[in-house]
């Protein structure tokens, strides 16, 4: 029941979830048993919270949710299985405007608070919703208080009920079930699988403003990208796939080399790294997808005034691209924090005469490049490096570190891949919340979490351009999705703690600043 131009959509497989988390492990967290015993909640919530099975939904056969635009407005839908059909129309009962199911043949529909609708069969059921119900609500808590409107959405109930009898009736050649790259997408092992359309997205969002002018027909056209996201133990898995439109598809597999520079990382004066991104791409691609804007003769004409043009800049260099932060330290004085670090960005020569012309158009552009410690170019016959600290760079050319890192097998073999070190993040800001106990409770419950992210890909196979990302968790034995619920769980305590102390702090306060008792003995 999936449109054809869905924007946005997310298959959620709890029954696979709740093997790695199961309901009852839930219940044992600080989160469930401060929403449980609120004794304002309301029956029904509290039957629900307990036995989810109670709405009539069969959870096992997981839930879809996913935006589409109908009459040119944007709606969200969520859809899945019905396990009992009286316990789920009983169910409803709690959202409805008061107003009995209507039927029409075998379908249900129901008006809900708020102007939304559910309809459903004896096997299936969809919610339809109005997203500006979200917007109007967040905006009347940030207006409150002040003399702006806040209009309520029009109500869409009519058109939801149209719309959800179309949704039961969806023809396959109209839905997503035709769609080849959300197909490909579920014979991914994933607990979760989202699929985003955007061209769809982009198309839908109105006004692009200067974007507008460009010609990005090759870049918009069967633009999409999936998600397969797995809980294992000790990280988080992402299968990712880009797929773009034919013409661009062209230029990237054309210009995508296999694997990145290792000898190029390996250069880095510094066994201290905290992000890296490395990447082997022609920048003939580029100038070729600028060509597809249409932008690339204003470009040639101002580039010509500065000593060079896109040819140029295609020939400069191999393809060969590092960019990588080290050494990072975090101070703080009485006013701000000061982060130190180095910042590398390398480059590898293809053609010095044209490298040249592109740096005398930096150094044209700005006279100050390469004379302090901001910005430092330096250059050999092979590598082009550019680096907050004149040293560094050189060291960096020199090549003579021969670092190793643990990193170095997952990154090497592919064309682009990306390290992001978070646990050396957080131990920078570690030191600097000894003042304030429970920030530093935080972030020891974060270091206790959170080890690195590390992303690799851009190989071409079966129509589009696939990526693998991890991100990684200090405690490897553990499923990552038992980790992150201690970890939220642990971070709703401190908060607990924190807001328990500061009324205390708040009471003692108004009982200093109470007035004294009126002596009334004359």
């Amino acid at each position: 029941m999936i449109p054809e131009n869905a924007g946005f959509v997310a298959q959620i497989d709890l029954q696979s979830l709740s093997k790695k988390m199961s309901w009852n492990d839930i219940q044992q967290t600080a989160v469930y048993k401060k929403i449980i015993t609120d004794s304002s909640m309301k029956e029904w919530s509290k039957k629900l919270l307990e036995n989810p099975a109670s709405s009539g939904i069969d959870f096992d056969k997981g839930l879809v949710f996913f935006t589409a635009v109908h009459n040119g407005k944007t709606y969200v839908a969520a859809e899945g299985k019905i396990h009992n059909e009286s316990d789920f129309a009983q169910f409803n009962n709690n959202f409805s405007t008061g107003q009995p199911a209507t039927k029409d043949g075998e379908l249900s529909v129901m008006n809900l608070k708020e102007n939304n609708v559910v309809g459903w069969n004896k096997n299936y059921f969809i919610y339809v919703m109005n997203p500006e119900n979200g917007n109007y609500h967040f905006e009347e808590g940030e207006n409150e208080g002040d003399n702006r409107i806040n209009t309520p959405p029009a109500d869409r109930s009519a058109e939801f009920i149209s719309l959800c009898k179309k949704l039961f009736s969806l023809k396959a050649d109209s839905s997503l079930a035709e769609n080849k790259t959300y197909a490909s997408l579920l014979k991914e092992k994933g607990d979760i699988h989202v699929y985003q359309n955007n061209d769809a997205l982009i198309r839908n969002a109105g006004n692009l403003g200067m974007l507008g002018m460009l010609k990005l027909d090759a870049f918009v056209k069967d633009n999409q990208t999936t998600y397969a996201i797995n809980f294992e133990n000790g990280h988080v898995e992402v299968l990712q796939k880009f797929y773009l439109s034919k013409e661009l598809t062209d230029i990237v597999k054309k210009n995508l080399g296999n694997n990145i520079n290792m000898d190029m990382i390996a250069k880095i004066p510094s066994n201290d790294v905290i992000g890296l991104l490395a990447a082997n791409f022609k920048p003939a691609g580029i100038a070729e997808m600028i060509k597809l804007t249409g932008m690339d003769g204003m470009i040639n004409t101002y580039t010509q005034a500065m000593g060079f043009n896109l040819d140029d800049f295609s020939k400069a260099t191999d393809g060969n691209w590092l960019a990588a932060i080290t050494d990072l330290k975090i101070s703080k004085d009485s006013s701000k924090i000061n982060p130190d670090f180095r910042f590398l960005f390398s480059a590898g020569i293809a053609d010095k005469p044209s490298m040249n012309k592109l740096l005398a158009a930096a150094m044209k552009t700005s006279g100050d490049l390469g004379k302090d410690s901001l910005v430092n170019i330096q250059t050999n016959d092979k590598l082009l490096a550019i680096s907050n600290s004149a040293s560094f760079a050189n060291q960096y050319l020199e090549g003579k570190a021969n670092s190793k890192f643990d990193f170095d097998k997952e990154l090497s073999g592919h064309p682009v891949a990306f390290y992001f070190d978070v646990h050396k993040l957080l131990a920078q800001f570690s030191a600097l919340a000894n003042e304030k106990p429970h920030r530093k409770e935080l972030i020891e419950q974060s270091l206790n979490l959170w080890n690195n992210i590390i992303s690799t890909g851009g190989e071409f196979n079966d129509g589009g351009f696939s990526f693998h990302t991890n991100i990684n968790f200090i405690n490897k034995d553990s499923n990552s999705l038992k980790q992150l619920s201690h970890y939220i769980d642990q971070l709703y305590l401190i908060h607990q703690q924190e807001k328990a102390e500061h009324t205390n702090n708040m009471s003692q306060l108004d009982s200093l600043l109470a007035a004294p008792p009126v002596d009334t003995v004359k």
